[in-house]
C-alpha cells in the first residue's frame, strides 16, 4: 500500500490539531474541558491537569512542526521518522498506562477514548514506520 504525500499531510495535520487544541483547552479551561470529555471526577488539585495539558500541547506541536519546518522531500523523511517514533512510544505508553487505569478502576471509564485516539495512532504511526510510508511520500 502506497500512502501519498496528501494523506500523510492530513494525518500530521490531524494529529498535530488534535493535540494542540485538547492540550490548549486543558490548560485554560481544565474542568470545562474533562466535562466535555464526559469526565465526573476533575483530578485535584487542577493545576495537575494542567499541567498534562502542556505536555499533550507539546506532542501536539510536534507534529506541526515537522509538517511546517521539514517540508517532504528528498531527505525530510529522517526527521519526521524521528518524530513519529517519539509521539508513537509515547502514544503507546498512554494507552497502555490508561487502559491499565481503567482496567484497576484507577480512573473513570470514560478515560478510554484517550486509550483508544492515543492507541490508534500509535498504530497507524507504527505500521507507517514499518512500511516506510514517510519516505515514499517524500
Amino acid at each position: 500500500m502506497i500512502v501519498s504525500r496528501y494523506w500523510i499531510l492530513a494525518y500530521q495535520y490531524t494529529a498535530g490539531l488534535c493535540d494542540s487544541t485538547t492540550g490548549l483547552l486543558l490548560i485554560a479551561a481544565p474542568v470545562w474541558t474533562l466535562h466535555l470529555m464526559g469526565l465526573a471526577i476533575i483530578p485535584q488539585p487542577v493545576a495537575f491537569v494542567r499541567y498534562i495539558g502542556v505536555f499533550v500541547f507539546a506532542v501536539g506541536l510536534s507534529y506541526l512542526w515537522a509538517a511546517v519546518r521539514w517540508p517532504l522531500t528528498a531527505h525530510a523523511h529522517i526527521g519526521w521518522s524521528t518524530q513519529w517514533k517519539i509521539t508513537a512510544m509515547i502514544r503507546t505508553l498512554v494507552a497502555i498506562f490508561v487502559l491499565w487505569q481503567v482496567m484497576t478502576a484507577g480512573i473513570e471509564t470514560k478515560w478510554i477514548t484517550v486509550a483508544f485516539s492515543d492507541g490508534a495512532f500509535a498504530i497507524v504511526q507504527w505500521i507507517g514506520l514499518k512500511k516506510g510510508w514517510l519516505a515514499r511520500a517524500s
